[in-house]
């Protein structure tokens, strides 16, 4: 592969990589969201001393963590319209559904060409024909 092949492929898989922080920060909500519950329970009826008592700070946690997981699915979807517009570019509906399947659904080249009813070497083809119709330039 070509270094411009290889820099399209990593513009690409952009969304994969964000799909997992999103997934990560959402699992991290969870925790907090369950711990600060968990606290709650714990604390309720009892009287705290000190300005900030534990359930106070888990529910601020848990409000920072929401923050981050928003800006992390908000980055997510506007990478994935990026990349849906870059693909949409490509005249050729089955250039465009290779690298939908691929980038979009994060199927692997197998899947792809199960999905598509090709050989797995036809959708490597069609792939690297993909990958040449784009344009970089327009791309960053």
């Amino acid at each position: 592969m070509t270094t411009e092949q290889l820099k399209k492929i990593a513009w690409l898989e952009r969304a994969f990589y964000a799909e997992k922080l999103a997934k990560a920060y959402l699992e991290k909500c969870e925790r907090e969201r369950s711990l600060a519950q968990r606290l709650s329970r714990c604390s309720e009826g009892t009287a705290g001393t000190s300005s900030l008592n534990p359930t106070e700070d888990a529910l601020i946690r848990l409000a920072v963590t929401e923050r981050q997981t928003q800006e992390k699915l908000k980055d997510l979807v506007k990478i994935r319209e990026e990349i849906s517009e870059a693909i949409q570019q490509i005249e050729e509906p089955d250039l465009q559904a290779v690298l939908v399947w691929h980038y979009l659904n994060y199927f692997t080249f197998e899947q792809t060409a199960e999905k598509m009813h090709y050989s797995l070497s036809t959708v490597k083809r069609k792939h690297y024909q993909a990958l040449e119709k784009m344009n970089l330039n327009e791309l960053e």
